[in-house]
């Protein structure tokens, strides 16, 4: 079997056994379908299963990139090792000086992130998820572009950038209220005006943070958020 992970995960000669486990995995009942069938309502041109996965006509499956740790593991379980191709986008470093001092369980959240490329935290308001946030784009040294759904977490951001990363506000390059600029460092978009032009932007950015990131279900975070296949990628909320 072979993989590739860029913006998600694609699999070629696949096992049918797998077939079957990915299937089990990400094939749902449609809630719609169920509560209607509870209410004794029609269902007609109603789904019953929701599949979030992608069969094409060549025989290869596409799955979300986030399952890619996960299937590896289960390959392995049953003694099959995947060859796979990494095409994750990764820009050549750029400098950040972090001028912050983390808490201990700020730290604690740090080290385990760097173990990983892709991930969540979850941690409750006021805990400083944007510091935290801040302190990751300093170590992966890539390009960032942090996104949020409202103008004032925006402002926000970019208070802190200068804040802590030491990057004057007019050198921030921010998408959203008439402006879309990319700034060489760092980045602060508001996801309705970023899915217009996810496109154009992902070639320049090298680690993606999503503020609020359970926002992410609907359809205008996802478009957005699919379009990028940058190395880092990492969410942030207080509500798993």
């Amino acid at each position: 079997m072979h993989l590739t992970v860029s913006n998600q995960m694609i699999l070629s000669d696949v096992p049918d056994w797998l077939r079957e486990e990915i299937d089990r995995t990400f094939r749902v009942v449609n809630p719609r379908w169920k509560e209607n069938e509870r209410l004794g309502r029609w269902n007609r041109n109603i789904k019953k299963y929701l599949s979030f996965y992608e069969k094409r006509p060549s025989g290869e499956i596409l799955l979300p990139r986030g399952y890619t740790r996960r299937l590896i593991e289960i390959c392995r379980n049953r003694g099959l090792e995947p060859r796979w191709t990494d095409r994750r986008h990764q820009l050549p470093e750029t400098g950040f000086t972090f001028s912050g001092t983390l808490k201990p369980f700020q730290q604690k959240a740090v080290d385990a992130m760097r173990r990983r490329t892709f991930g969540t935290l979850v941690a409750p308001t006021g805990s400083g998820k944007t510091v935290i946030g801040l302190h990751m784009i300093a170590l992966r040294r890539q390009p960032a572009l942090v996104v949020v759904h409202t103008r004032d977490l925006a402002d926000q951001w970019t208070g802190r950038i200068e804040e802590f990363l030491g990057i004057p506000a007019e050198a921030v390059g921010r998408i959203g209220g008439g402006e879309k600029r990319v700034g060489e460092q760092i980045t602060v978009a508001l996801i309705q005006s970023l899915y217009k032009c996810a496109n154009e932007v992902a070639p320049r950015i090298g680690h993606l943070i999503v503020d609020e990131c359970h926002r992410t279900p609907s359809r205008t975070f996802t478009e957005a958020v699919s379009a990028f296949d940058a190395q880092y990628m990492l969410g942030l909320t207080a509500t798993p």
